[in-house]
Order: C-alpha cells, then structure tokens, then sequence
C-alpha cells in the first residue's frame, strides 16, 4: 500500500470520525439535559476498515443507543367524585403508552361523572338482570352505576396483571368503564326497553370521537356487548369475569351494611345457617355503641307517615323497599325512614340531620321509631324496643327464601290493607310468608 492510499484511508477516517463528533456535539446542545455519550476511535475505525465502504445505517446505532426521549402529554382533569379522581389519577395517567386509550377513558369517566349516580341494575323484565333473584336484585341496586364500573375496571386491571397480560390493561379499562353504560338514564330507549343494554353501551361508545381513533374498536365492542354472554378473545373473557367478581364484592358489601347495628343477646345462639348468609364472625368485629334517644322536635309524625305510603308495594323492576303482607303488617326498609327524614330535616333547616353519616343517623332511626311506637305505628310484637329494624326471612311461592332487614308497621296507618294487595303486583305476587329471625313468632 502505498503513502498516498495510506493518507488517502487516514484522511477518511478523520472526516468520519469529525462528523460524528459533529452530530453528537448537535445532539447534546439540543437536549442539554441527555448524558454524553463516549464513542471510542477504535469502535468508529471497525465500521470504515470493512471492505473500505461505510453505510450510514452503521454509524447511526453510535449515536441513537440512548432511548428518545417522548413529549408526555399529561392531562391532570378534576372529577366531582373523589373515587373517579383517584382511579383516574392511579390507573388513568399512567397510562403514557397509550394516549388515544388515555382520551377515551377520560371521556368515560366525564360520563360517568355527570350521570353515574344511577342504579346499576336494569329494571325492565326483558334483561338478564330480571331473572337475578329478588334478595339478590335488591341487594345489587344499592351499588350506583358509577362505583359498579370503576369495581369492574379494577377487577379487569389486577387479572390482567395476574395473567402477566398488562398490555391489554387500556383497551380493558375502556370495556370495563363503558360496560353498562345503556343503564344510563339520559340514553334509555328502545334498546333498553328491550334488555339490551349491553347494546346500547356500544352504541354510546361509537358516538365518542376519542373511540373513532383507536385500533381495537371492534374487540372492545364485541367485549360490551358480550359481557352477559359468551365472549370469544381473551379481552371479552376478562370483562364477563371482572364483571362476577365485582358483582360478588358488591354483594358482600350490601350485606355488611344489613347488619343489625346493635345484635339482640340470643344472635351467637343462632344456628350456624345464619352465620353462612351473613358471614358474621362476631367474636372478630368490634362492637358497636347501642343508639340512644335523642330530641326529634322537627319531625312532623302525620307528614312522616304520608311519606312513607308511596314506597308500599312499589316495584322498581325486580326490586322492592316496602311490601304489605294480607296479615296487615308492611314491612319497610330502615333506608326509606332515613330519606324521609333527611328530607324533613331539610325542610325544617336542621342541617345536621342533613348532613349526618351513618354512624349518627342510627340514632335518628331509633328516635323516629320510638316516636311511632306512640302512636302505634309499630309492630312492637316483631320489633324489640332497643332496635329500629329486624331480621326476617320472607318465603316466596316458589319455595326458596330472601332475607332482609326491615321495621315492621300496622298497615292501618298507611290506609286499607285490601288496597294495598290489590296494588302488589310481578314478584310481590309471590310473597307467602314472613317470619323474623331472631324469635319464632311468624309475622
């Protein structure tokens, strides 16, 4: 080889090697804050000794190593329900990777901001719903629709994690979040009508433009409107079950919050049936505080009882709050008597009562249910004094049992009783008897 290719060659790798140096020196002034990289002459002299050729697509891995860095958009939004902001804040903004899934769960959860305070359960006779059981309806309806789809989303979040399949967690939660959407009261028509929510869900979902952009339309949809049924991919799969599970915490929870606040002495003697329905380990909870009395001057007790009737034997689907039975007993949910009240309370301006939790409002029940034991509203034979409500297990034609927690009245106060029969209609048609729990009297 002669000086002159040798100079030739050298005189090469120099202006190789200044140009790389030059896009380096470029990079960085652009991004002060990227690390430099080290690039030694020895690994720059392996690429233009190779048969005296260099290809660019060679020198380009030297100086692109370091991952590019991305503009992260992030959307910091307020919700009006603490829960929708901290999901959203949890599961939602980290969700860097997928800005278009970002978009649409936004949008959902706008949604279900403004209108989720709904029941989530259908109340029209055509829809898988209806053929739930009436305890079990009953008890789901205490769930709104906002909570429903958040418990649905989580549940679908941690399976996916379970199953290592975490790259399907944002088209996952848009199915989870959008589910049941035909429950909503401002979209209920005809689909609704028909049982078809599900249907309607997909219909709301196709009218969002942030959906239009996405790859997985198709298997998101078919995912919603299969969630009752028989889901093929493995997306649809997960919802039909995070939607089980979600339901079944939902359950659980309804009963907790039947418990009898303040358990008569014979509760631990119950037979061991009992403890299975309730899954109470009383030796493990902490007991509470037995309500006492306390001043209820606002309450007006003739307007009360007004306000009670339009809950009697008023079917909402499946689902009842008060029901009569022809022995002249009508049976009311302890929650109707807390509304009721709030509203009085509101009316009257004591705006405590508005306000109060659960805890002191146990309070407020046993004094109204003291002040209608003075008028003999109460009936005293099924209700011990210290409590406002009671356990019974009512029989349906059909043989099987519901329980529930309910005050019992004299139907002499809400008018005739034969009206009140006349009125019972689908389920309600099928109550044979009630018999409290915690005695052996048969109501």
């Amino acid at each position: 080889m002669t000086s002159i290719e040798i100079n030739t060659i050298l005189g090469l790798g120099i202006t190789f090697f200044a140009g790389t140096i030059w896009l380096l020196l470029g990079r960085s002034e652009k991004k002060p804050a990227a690390a430099k990289k080290e690039v030694l002459l020895q690994d720059l002299s392996q690429l233009w000794i190779k048969n005296g050729e260099v290809n660019i697509a060679d020198l380009a891995p030297i100086w692109r190593d370091d991952p590019v860095e991305q503009a992260i958009d992030v959307v910091c939004i307020e919700f009006q329900s603490a829960r929708i902001q901290e999901f959203y804040k949890k599961h939602i903004l980290p969700l860097h990777h997928a800005p278009q899934q970002q978009a649409v769960c936004r949008d959902l959860l706008s949604l279900l901001d403004t209108e989720g305070n709904c029941p989530s359960v259908v109340n029209v006779s055509r829809d898988v719903e209806a053929t739930w059981d009436s305890n079990t309806y009953t008890l789901l309806g205490q769930t709104n629709l906002l909570d429903h789809c958040l418990n649905v989303a989580e549940q679908a979040v941690r399976l996916l994690r379970e199953a290592d399949t975490g790259y399907l967690i944002p088209d996952t939660i848009i199915a989870a979040l959008s589910h049941d959407l035909g429950k909503l009261p401002s979209i209920r028509g005809h689909l609704y009508s028909l049982g078809e929510h599900p249907l309607a869900a997909g219909r709301i979902l196709v009218g969002l433009q942030s959906f239009k952009e996405l790859h997985q339309q198709e298997a998101i949809l078919q995912a919603v409107k299969l969630h009752h049924k028989q889901p093929q991919d493995f997306l649809g799969k997960t919802l039909k079950r995070a939607d089980q599970l979600a339901r079944q915490q939902e359950l659980e929870q309804a009963q907790e919050r039947l418990q009898p606040l303040e358990k008569p002495p014979q509760w631990h003697n119950q037979a061991q049936a009992q403890e299975g329905i309730f899954e109470e380990k009383p030796e493990t909870k902490k007991k509470t505080p037995a309500p006492r009395l306390i001043n209820l001057s606002w309450l007006n007790t003739h307007d009360f009882l007004q306000d009670m009737v339009p809950y009697i034997n008023k079917l909402e689907g499946r689902r009842f709050r008060a029901f009569s039975m022809p022995n002249g007993v009508v049976y009311f949910m302890p929650k109707i008597l807390e509304l009721i009240a709030r509203k009085q309370a509101e009316k009257a301006g004591v705006l405590d009562v508005v306000s109060m939790d659960e805890k002191a409002m146990r309070e407020v029940l046993l004094s109204i249910v003291h002040q209608l034991r003075q008028v003999n509203v109460i009936e005293g034979g099924l209700l011990q004094d210290q409590y406002f409500g009671a356990y019974f297990t009512v029989t349906m034609k059909s043989g099987t049992t519901m329980n529930g927690y309910y005050t019992p009245c004299h139907a002499e106060a809400f008018g005739s009783i034969a009206v009140m029969e006349d009125a019972k209609s689908g389920i309600l048609l099928d109550l044979v008897s009630v018999a409290v729990v915690h005695g052996d009297k048969q109501a």
